[in-house]
């Protein structure tokens, strides 16, 4: 069924949304949940306990009442680390499928009877949650999954298995550093890739780690029992091929993205804002006084900086670049510890540089102020500076975002980066390196060119979600898939 807007409907279909719980991840499958939510689905929206404490702790959005939201345990004490004890958590959570399949069988969940929740149509889950393949197989409903990445990271990610017995992983500390042994042989006509590219887990100081092994899991588990991947890419950006090779037996494998975009287009306010930290809109009206993309935004989103003296050294740099800057200032950038900025740092930068703990990032972007972004490289904050026509300042920090941050300067060309971050992460990047990434973005002719290509790739982003562009086909198809079984479904019970 297709409505006035051409977008296909779904009556009485379910979908259950089960993110890996790290805010990135949650983000990304909400705002898919939205887009089905919009398309007629019924949602429910399953967060671990722990993770659905925080975002309730830290917004009470007016829309959450639109879908119905559940919990379950991950089998860890309230006072483990969690996020700073990676492997073990991913770990219990590979674990967590009969506490997960125990709250969909039993709950009504925010309010909902029971009774007035529609039969589960699929599972749509995020990539890393390897334990909805044992609950989608014992409830009899398709396993959908969700890549919140790149298309390409999600492939390099997918045949961890094939890197590892071709020698690829762990990447050796000598082969990162001349940038040699290019991988070209990963399906999906993705360009030859760096051993650096891959996810930073996999280098070999991390070999004995848990979290190696964890991931590994993981990507065994990806290769089974999917039965639909849908992957927050554009065609225009990635290819057909690269989602294509995400196909688990012949299963389809469709780009969707960019998911945050429909609803940001049409102006509509989103459950996905619910971040751990209030957005201070404040800097909106700052924003509104400053000349036309003058502005650097500066953000890193959950990531934490190495030291305080990185932390000094990014400050003055900022101060040294001459650009006016917006810098999400966070109270636990340091990862716990307060950020303590150079003595007169504020006093010096005055009315140029403004500062807040949060900011609400797709509206910074799309301001006409906002002339660059100095980004850690996450998938979101890529492809939403991508999606508003952005260029970068890329540093990534960890996970797929040195796949991110390459790609980004010399594959899709909208952006630049520090020399040697990818193969030495614990170095100090210096007050002048800083400032001259600044410049170089900021106030060259290199740094219009930059701009005028990521504004080709926002036209592009934006025609790939409307009315029949591809990723508005692909998810339509994926739709009308899904309508399709609650159709069955109906004519078995007759």
């Amino acid at each position: 069924m297709t409505n006035e807007n051409g977008n296909a409907s779904a009556s009485f279909a379910h979908a259950v949304c089960v993110p890996f719980p790290w805010q990135s991840h949650v983000k990304a499958l909400m705002n898919l949940a939205e887009l089905l939510l919009d398309r007629g689905f019924f949602i429910t929206f399953v967060n671990t306990e722990w993770m659905e404490e925080r975002l309730w702790r830290a917004s009470q959005d007016v829309r959450r009442h639109k879908f119905r939201f559940l919990s379950f345990p991950d089998g860890l004490p309230p006072e483990h680390g969690r996020l700073s004890q990676l492997g073990e958590f991913i770990v219990a959570l590979q674990k967590s499928g009969p506490a997960l399949e125990r709250a969909l069988r039993t709950a009504g969940g925010s309010g909902i009877s029971i009774v007035d929740v529609p039969p589960v149509t699929c599972i749509v889950t995020d990539s890393f949650m390897s334990s909805t393949h044992t609950v989608a197989k014992n409830l009899g409903v398709p396993r959908v999954v969700f890549w919140p990445f790149c298309a390409t990271s999600s492939v390099a990610f997918k045949y961890s298995y094939e890197l590892q017995s071709q020698g690829h992983i762990p990447v050796k500390v000598s082969e990162a550093q001349s940038r040699g042994n290019l991988i070209t042989d990963l399906p999906g006509n993705i360009p030859p890739l760096r051993p650096t590219d891959l996810l930073a887990a996999f280098r070999e100081k991390n070999k004995f780690d848990l979290l190696f092994s964890a991931i590994l899991y993981e990507c065994k588990v990806q290769n089974k029992d999917t039965d639909y991947v849908l992957v927050n890419t554009f065609e225009e950006l990635e290819g057909k091929d690269a989602a294509a090779a995400l196909s688990v037996n012949g299963c389809p494998a469709l780009s969707i993205g960019p998911v945050f975009l429909p609803n940001f287009l049409q102006g509509k306010e989103s459950n996905s804002s619910m971040d751990m930290c209030e957005e201070d809109e404040t800097c909106l009206q700052w924003l509104d006084a400053q000349k036309q993309g003058s502005v650097l935004y500066v953000s890193f989103g959950s990531s934490a900086m190495k030291s305080q003296e990185q932390l000094e050294e990014l400050a003055l740099g900022l101060e040294n670049g001459g650009q006016p800057f917006l810098w999400v200032l966070r109270s636990y950038l340091l990862g716990g510890g307060p950020a303590i900025l150079p003595e007169g740092f504020k006093e010096r930068t005055g009315d140029r540089g403004f500062l807040v703990n949060w900011a609400p990032q797709m509206k910074v972007l799309n301001h006409v102020s906002v002339g660059g972004f100095l980004t850690h490289c996450g998938w979101n904050s890529t492809l939403e500076s991508i999606s508003m026509g952005v260029p970068i300042i890329g540093w990534p920090f960890n996970g797929d975002q040195f796949l991110d941050c390459r790609f980004a300067k010399e594959v899709w060309k909208v952006g630049i980066d520090f020399e040697d971050v990818d193969v030495n992460d614990k170095r100090l990047l210096r007050r002048d390196e800083v400032e001259n990434a600044v410049r170089r973005l900021m106030q060259t002719c290199e740094g219009e060119e930059l701009r005028k290509r990521a504004l080709d790739l926002k036209q592009a982003a934006t025609k790939s979600v409307m009315r029949g562009g591809s990723s508005f086909t692909n998810m339509n198809n994926f739709v009308e898939d899904m309508e399709n079984i609650v159709k069955s479904r109906v004519l078995h019970l007759k």
